[in-house]
């Protein structure tokens, strides 16, 4: 039924995608197309909600028409923003960028489709005493919080990223070059510059003890139809910054899951500190990148027997990083390991949508065929395939969730195979990591 198997799996097991050949392609970094994407034959099909779409299937008789169902909502808000204690780097409590700029001021001020769309975060995620305050990257920003919506042709993007010492090198107070305007909003200096279009624009604000700058950007608002007068929003934007930031940190914003997956933790609670220090033998930084999607996605899949599926589930990503990465001079000795978790709405949507690691995908023209591990990890097949040029990613099924796991830096081999046989013992300890905490 499901033909010969792989001549490099070893192991005896059938792959349930090989009778769901169609295959959604890996995901870029962050997502800017639709909330429902087709992959059918290597042709990405995008669907509107409520639309009915006739898609061609090859058969005995040439192509026929299938006409796939309608799939039922989507959860609209499947996470949320929670704000905990302060963290500290060293003895300076920090000030964290999402917490500057939440997710409810964007939405007051008419952002409401970034807002709720995606998320990007870096941050402190747990307070690191002195004797291990060791990143002082001068041109890094400490914290960073970005906002784009999840819809077709909207590319706006509202950000905000703080420098703070001792890490950060702060710009003079009142440093402008030819076309900024130096302001004061909300009492404290403020640098205003236009961007390259008339809808986008950079703000750098300053604390009063000068300790501290924020630069706020905000780029394609005209994408947003409901915003009339970009510079004025702007404005209403900085100045809501700069009174945040006059009242000094005001704690850590987190993720949280709501509605259907309330019980599915942070990544960066899963990929927890302790347990990137005992899967990379290296210390953590404190420091995480993260992702959330706070719209629910669903795939729609045609298999050969012109059955339709929809396949729901949320995206989520942590990255975690040893101090080395913050050193120009030692950055190829750092680690960097980052976890993609998709979790579905339940074990069987997982199973049947798991696509990574069949070889005849459509995944597989574009990056090379996956390469197979040589044991059974997690639920089903388990493979390792290269996107752009850094590392592999290895990709299994825990539970109802997809895990994919992307190492950096010289410890993480840049060829498959070895980085299967290296990230092999990695991975099994994530499942277990993912089936306790996701199930």
């Amino acid at each position: 039924m499901h033909g010969p198997q792989p001549p490099q799996q070893p192991y005896q097991l059938p792959y349930p995608y090989q009778q769901y050949p169609q295959q959604q392609l890996p995901p870029p970094r962050k997502r800017r197309t639709g909330l429902i994407i087709t992959a059918v034959f290597g042709a990405l099909v995008l669907l509107g909600g409520g639309v009915t779409a006739a898609i061609l299937i090859k058969g005995a008789s040439g192509p026929q028409p299938v006409v796939g169902q309608e799939p039922g909502p989507v959860d609209a808000a499947v996470i949320a923003q929670k704000v905990g204690e302060v963290t500290k780097y060293g003895d300076v409590a920090v000030f964290d960028a999402c917490t500057v700029m939440p997710a409810t001021l964007l939405e007051e001020l008419g952002f409401r489709d970034a807002a709720h769309g995606w998320h990007n975060q870096t941050y402190l995620a747990r307070s690191v005493p002195a004797a291990e305050a060791t990143v002082k990257d001068e041109l890094a920003p400490i914290s960073v919080c970005m906002y784009e919506p999840m819809l077709e042709n909207r590319i706006e993007r509202i950000s905000i990223a703080i420098y703070q010492r001792p890490f950060s090198s702060l710009l003079p107070a009142d440093y402008a070059v030819k076309g900024d305007t130096l302001l004061t909003v909300g009492g404290l200096k403020t640098v205003l510059s236009r961007g390259s279009k008339p809808d986008s624009f950079d703000a750098r604000i300053t604390t009063s003890d000068g300790w501290a700058q924020a630069i706020v950007g905000a780029s394609a608002m005209a994408d947003n139809k409901e915003i009339t007068d970009h510079k004025a929003t702007f404005m209403k934007l900085v100045e809501q910054v700069a009174q945040n930031l006059t009242k000094g940190p005001q704690g850590l914003t987190t993720h949280v899951h709501t509605g259907r997956y309330e019980k599915v933790p942070n990544a960066c609670d899963v990929l927890s500190a302790e347990l990137f220090e005992e899967l990379t033998q290296s210390k953590d930084s404190g420091i995480v990148e993260a992702e959330f999607h706070e719209r629910e996605g669903v795939e729609k899949f045609v298999n050969d027997k012109n059955e339709t599926h929809y396949y729901y589930s949320n995206q989520q990503d942590c990255r975690r990083l040893s101090p080395e990465w913050y050193n120009a001079k030692s950055r190829s000795n750092g680690k960097a390991l980052k976890v993609e978790l998709r979790t579905y709405r339940d074990t069987d949507m997982a199973v049947r949508n798991a696509q990574d690691c069949n070889p005849n995908s459509p995944s597989s023209k574009m990056f090379g065929e996956p390469v197979l591990t040589d044991e059974k990890i997690g639920d089903f097949a388990t493979c390792s395939y290269l996107v752009g040029g850094g590392s592999p990613t290895m990709s299994f099924v825990a539970g109802r969730t997809q895990v994919r796991l992307t190492g950096d830096g010289n410890w993480a081999p840049k060829d498959a195979k070895t980085y299967n046989e290296v990230f092999a013992p990695i991975a099994k300890r994530m499942v277990d990591e993912v089936r306790k905490a996701i199930g």
